[in-house]
């Protein structure tokens, strides 16, 4: 693959993980104002409000029938943005509507992007069989549960390979006997479906990375979220600045610096 195809795919993968962020917000009710592709905007749409978009939403809250008001979400809230620097993008929520959530909430609205590059995957290698001569004979169930086996092995390969970068590595699963047949098949599609399975494969390695417990990633936040739904107490926004920090240092560090130093 050039440059010019892993930016395009890149660009794919990481609208449908931003995405996966906005959908989940916006049906637990919080307003988006910004979604944005890539960093240091070059391009930004911001739809105009509709007269509709305007008016107030009146709600009876708790057992004391107190009445609150809040203004209705909409996809004209948003400014989309797309940048110029392929390094991932981000999803920028309300406030105040996001931190009114539960910590549940919050925890799915943390982890959408992942589960929308996973279903993207695997979407793409049940096509992939469903398109493939001489596979006809799969099932439904069997296609599905290969995937899902493909998946796995990509997670322990991903993580296996940040480890490297520190001198570490992790077994990689056997392949099951049932699923064999199909996971050879899907590591062999990339010269048969090229583009596609290039797809599939990237939005893997992103999910996986975004899983890491490493503010700003994903799963840092993830691991916030968490931590408040055990103990019912939020961490500290002082220590959760400090964590930015350091988890920001040590992303560049990981994925930057280590491997030019290893090269």
């Amino acid at each position: 693959m050039n440059d010019l195809t892993y930016l395009l795919a890149l660009m794919i993968i990481v609208t449908i993980h931003e995405f996966g962020h906005y959908f989940m917000g916006r049906w637990y009710g919080v307003t988006i104002w910004r979604l944005q592709i890539f960093y240091f905007p070059i391009w930004s749409y911001k739809p105009q409000e509709s007269k509709r978009q305007k008016s107030i939403i009146v709600t009876r809250t708790g057992r004391n029938g107190r009445m609150s008001v809040r203004r209705r979400t909409s996809w004209r809230d948003t400014t989309y943005s797309l940048g110029w620097i392929p390094f991932g993008g981000y999803t920028q929520y309300d406030g105040m509507g996001y931190n009114n959530q539960t910590p549940f909430h919050r925890l799915m609205m943390s982890i959408a992007g992942v589960m929308f590059n996973l279903l993207t995957a695997i979407i793409i290698y049940i096509l992939i069989v469903l398109m493939s001569d001489g596979l006809s004979g799969s099932g439904f169930w069997h296609t599905l549960s290969a995937a899902f086996e493909f998946i796995w092995i990509a997670a322990i390969s991903t993580f296996s390979h940040v480890l490297s970068f520190v001198g570490m590595s992790l077994p990689l699963p056997s392949v099951s006997e049932s699923n064999y047949y199909l996971i050879m098949k899907f590591f062999g599609t990339s010269s048969e479906f090229g583009f596609l399975s290039y797809i599939a494969d990237l939005s893997c390695v992103l999910a996986f990375i975004n899983l890491l417990p490493i503010p700003p990633l994903d799963g840092g936040q993830a691991v916030f979220d968490i931590y408040e739904i055990i103990t019912g107490r939020k961490p500290g926004e002082k220590f959760k600045r400090n964590s930015m920090i350091v988890g920001s240092v040590l992303f560049l560090l990981i994925f930057w610096v280590l491997p030019i130093l290893r090269r």
